[in-house]
Parts: C-alpha cells; structure tokens; sequence
C-alpha cells in the first residue's frame, strides 16, 4: 500500500471521478514470463458495462467492486481500479463467464474512520446479489463489512486486507501476504542494518497498524532489539494532524531508527520529523506509506531509508496494462503516476472468481467457492497463465486448472491465504521512499 501524497492532495477529486467512471463504464511477480494476456502488448480494452437490471448473479457474473473512492485510502484506489478493470476486459474479450459476458456493481468502501459510508455502500451492494465482490483494501473496512457479507455466503476476495486476524474468516480469501509476513520482513531488515536497534515505531490506531506493530515488535524482540517507543497504549489516532509533540516523545525514547506505520498521515508526520532534526536515512516505512514525497514541503533527505511492500515489484508488461487500462478508462487519459499498488493482487482476485465460476458453471457465491482453492492450485492441475488460455482449458475438458497470474502468490492454503507470498524491499533516494527495489522476500504461510 505505497501512499501517494501527491494523490492525496487531490484525493477526493481523483476517486470522485475514479467512482463516476466504473459506475457508467467499468461501473507482482518475480517474472517476467508471468503475463496477463494478449492485450497487454497492444491497445487497451474497453472497461466492461455496470450491471443492469436484472443482471445478478443468478444469471450473470455480476462482480461487486468495494473499494476506497474517498476518504484517506483513496490514493489505494487507482491502481486497484485499473487491476479490476483490466481483469473484467480480459474476461470479456475472451467471451466472458459461462458464455456471457461479465458486468460490474461498484461501491465506495471509504475507510474506517467513514464507516456509515462503508455501512449504508455494503447494503446497497448486497442488495444488487453480486457473484462475488473484490475488496475492501483495509483491514479495518473488511471486519466491518463481514457481519454483513458472512450470513449470506457471499464471497468477499481483499487484493490488500493484510491483519492477521483475518485469516479463516468464512467466505473471505485474499491473495496478499499477511501482516504477520511483512512485520518479520521489515524486522529482520532493521536488524541487518543496525543490530540490536533501539526501535521507535510511530503507529496509528487502526487494525492493520496495530497488528502490523505486534508483528514487527516481536520479531526485533526476538533477533535482539528492542522498541523503545511505540507500545500498547502509544498509538496515535488514526484522525490525527498535529504530530510535532507525538515526534518530540519518540526521540525523547532515543531510538536509533524509527518504523513508521502510518497512511497518509505520513505527509504529516515526515516534516515534524524533519523539523526535529532526525535523519532520514535511519527512517523505515511500510506498504501504507512507501512512496514518493518529493512535492510535499519540509521532507528531510530519505536517502539510505528502507520500507517495505507486499508482493515483488510487478513485470514490465503487468504496469503497462495496468497503466494503459487506466489511461484509456478511468483515468480520463492521466495513467497511474508510478503507483501500482495491489494492481496485480485485484487483477488476480477477478480473474480467479471468474474461473472458478466458470468451473461451477453458475455465477453465484454458493457455488464458485469451492473451486477458488483448486483454481489457485491447491490441487496440482495444467498451468495456465491469462484467462483466455484458462478458459480453453476448461472449455477443452479439463477441470484442473491452475492459475498463476501477476501476483506470483502460492496456492491458497486452508485460511484461504496465500501459501506464499513475498514481500518487497526498498530504499529511499531523495525524498522518494520507493526509489530502488532491492530483493523480495519469500514469505511461507503456514496459516
């Protein structure tokens, strides 16, 4: 979840005209070999109509998309637009979902500190019977939502819901690595540049904050450091804007770094930093705020910082599609500005229902959910790369397919995460935190 200051700046504006185009139009890998289709070498395709009357899941694949059009996790939208997008043009250009072609119900998921709007947008999308709905991109969205979702067995697929506590909730699956995952990354980074560090974390009150913290805390604790600020009771509110004191009671810690696990009250808790005179280089960020500041003012030199991001930085030709998708539809001829975050994890979460509802030969939650496993190859299967060559395979008889797209995750395991994932590297030059990808980490997840 690399944040996007620049986008934040014109935030509301951006997912407000994001929202107007999916309503009336559309409503990682370690590879270069892992494609998406033959359309990301050449013009890209029309975004897919919005579900009409009638259109459901009783006869259609109606996909419902929840995602951030507003609110602080709106720069997360664009490239997760583009990711659904794109995927749903795909499907459609191949022939579409049990031989008709797919529609989208897209709704605003705003964030957790919006919940009325995520509550009142949840209700209408479950009264229009979605086949599926990919999304929220927050964690704290997702527990809010699943009291809603859960009793009718509607599949809920998160391209970005990292908290730990997620895992084996009924009829939830993501295809991003846990909290747990990235917290042991980031750690053992920390650990490698300055051993035995004395670790300040500044962290918001929200869900992923504080499981993401408990994460990175325990594993520094292990290897030999230590968090000298940043501990239960510490946090921040999540609405804070005001953070010259709150930077004042970390280095009063004397730590020797500081993690920051923050969206985008980042643009604001960098220039207090840089006021207070602690180096930038001994600064380290996480997939919520893992970007470029250069445009916003008081930013101290982050040359020599570190962060971290799920998944490995995508192939060329997965940011191109992603990117030209956006440029052509949603985007209204701007593309996505570098950012590309969870693009490839929502292309994925579509293009793995679609196929799973294409095994079912129905296009309800009911019964494309035992197949979403098998899709993502927990049972072995030929392998095939795009929709299309997926869906000639079923076409062709076969029932076990796997899989394996731009995210380059690992099977979905029983918890309905990933089997594995990775987990990006990254240092800072300049003012941009996501200047230079180092390495991906491999991560297993054993649950």
């Amino acid at each position: 979840m690399k944040f996007s200051p620049t986008r934040a700046a014109a935030g509301l504006a951006a997912a407000a005209a994001a929202a107007a185009l999916i309503l009336a139009g559309c409503a990682t890998s370690p590879s270069a070999s892992t494609t998406t289709s033959a359309a990301a070498a050449g013009a890209a395709l029309p975004a897919v109509a919005a579900c009409g009357s009638g259109d459901d899941s009783s006869s259609t694949f109606a996909l419902g998309s929840y995602l951030p059009l507003t609110g602080s996790l709106s720069f997360l939208a664009p490239p997760a637009v583009a990711g659904v997008g794109a995927a749903l043009s795909d499907i459609n250009a191949a022939g579409g979902v049990n031989g008709k072609k797919a529609c989208i119900i897209s709704q605003d998921s705003s964030d957790g500190d919006h919940k009325a709007i995520g509550d009142s947008n949840i209700k209408s999308l479950m009264q229009s019977k979605p086949s599926a709905i990919v999304g929220p991109e927050s964690s704290s969205v997702t527990h809010n939502i699943l009291p809603v979702t859960q009793p009718t067995g509607t599949i809920v697929f998160s391209p970005a819901a990292t908290d730990d506590a997620l895992a084996g909730e009924a009829h939830f699956f993501r295809n991003v690595a846990p909290n747990a995952s990235e917290g042991d990354a980031l750690a053992k980074q920390i650990l490698t540049d300055v051993p035995a560090a004395k670790v300040g974390i500044l962290v918001f009150n929200d869900a992923y904050g504080i499981n993401l913290r408990d994460t990175l805390a325990s594993t520094l604790k292990a290897g030999g450091g230590s968090v000298v600020y940043g501990a239960a009771g510490q946090e921040f509110p999540s609405t804070e804007t005001s953070f010259a004191t709150i930077v004042n009671n970390v280095l009063a810690a004397k730590p020797d770094v500081i993690a920051i696990i923050a969206f985008d009250q980042t643009s604001q808790i960098l220039p207090a930093i840089g006021s207070a005179g602690f180096a930038g280089k001994n600064l380290y960020f996480v997939d919520g705020n893992l970007s470029d500041y250069s445009k916003t003012a008081g930013v101290p030199d982050l040359t020599g910082s570190k962060g971290t991001q799920q998944g490995v930085d995508a192939d060329k030709t997965v940011k191109a599609k992603l990117n030209d998708w956006y440029k052509a539809n949603d985007g209204k001829g701007k593309d996505l500005g570098g950012i590309y975050n969870y693009g490839p994890e929502s292309y994925d979460a579509v293009i793995t229902l679609a196929l799973a509802a294409d095994l079912a030969k129905k296009d309800d939650s009911a019964s494309i959910e035992p197949f979403i496993l098998p899709v993502t190859g927990t049972t072995g299967g030929t392998v095939c790369k795009s929709y299309a060559d997926c869906l000639k395979l079923i076409k062709g008889g076969k029932t076990d397919i796997w899989y394996q797209g731009p995210s380059s995750i690992g099977p979905l395991n029983a918890q309905h995460n990933p089997s594995t994932a990775y987990v990006g590297i990254y240092e800072g030059d300049g003012k941009n935190t996501a200047a230079k990808f180092l390495t991906g980490v491999k991560a297993t997840i054993s649950k």
